[in-house]
């Protein structure tokens, strides 16, 4: 979906903030085989803080490796495979379709992964990052999925509500958090 599909969308179906929410490894790797090769219980608990109460859209495979619907949260999962069934989600083909659905909300969170991400970059009105201190070893590893290239001219860091120094260790990396909004905005 471009801006002016987004805008034209927008004017059909009031959305409110469409915020993207991610965890990277220095290298921009958002997870390996299907699968996230790190553990930091303080990002998870940033994650649910941040999307409690709000719509959250992933693709199928984000689905598959949470295991199940995340509670307190409108779980939506898009995916091209006809009759797919994510019992406690909304499936939806497309993500028009799936913004469609969440008409009238104040947040809707983008959740991933790699593909979802992608399509969302056109349309967000927010990143919010999680950089982890560590590089994940990816010898061996079949399926290596990586967060979208963010464009400074696109996306300014909000210095108010972003991390300057890295939080403490928690379980496999320090970790720090940035904010960017969509330029314009």
């Amino acid at each position: 979906m471009s801006e002016v599909d987004r805008a034209v969308h927008q004017a059909r179906t009031p959305l409110g903030r469409i915020s993207m929410i991610w965890a990277q490894d220095h290298k921009g790797l958002l997870g390996m085989n299907g699968q996230m090769a790190w553990h930091v219980p303080a990002d998870f608990k940033h994650f649910k803080e941040s999307t409690m109460g709000a719509p959250i859209i992933m693709g199928r495979t984000s689905w598959q490796a949470l295991g199940g619907a995340l509670p307190g949260r409108t779980n939506i999962v898009l995916t091209r495979q006809s009759g797919f069934e994510a019992p406690g989600a909304e499936v939806y083909a497309t993500l028009e379709e799936a913004l469609d659905a969440c008409a009238g909300e104040e947040q809707v969170w983008i959740t991933g992964g790699e593909q979802i991400y992608r399509l969302g970059m056109d349309i967000a009105d927010e990143l919010v990052i999680t950089d982890l201190d560590l590089t994940v070893n990816t010898e061996g590893a079949h399926h290596l999925a990586y967060a979208p290239q963010v464009d400074p001219k696109r996306w300014h860091l909000d210095k108010e509500r972003s991390d300057i120094e890295w939080r403490p260790v928690s379980g496999d990396a320090a970790w720090k958090v940035r904010y960017l909004i969509r330029a314009g905005d």
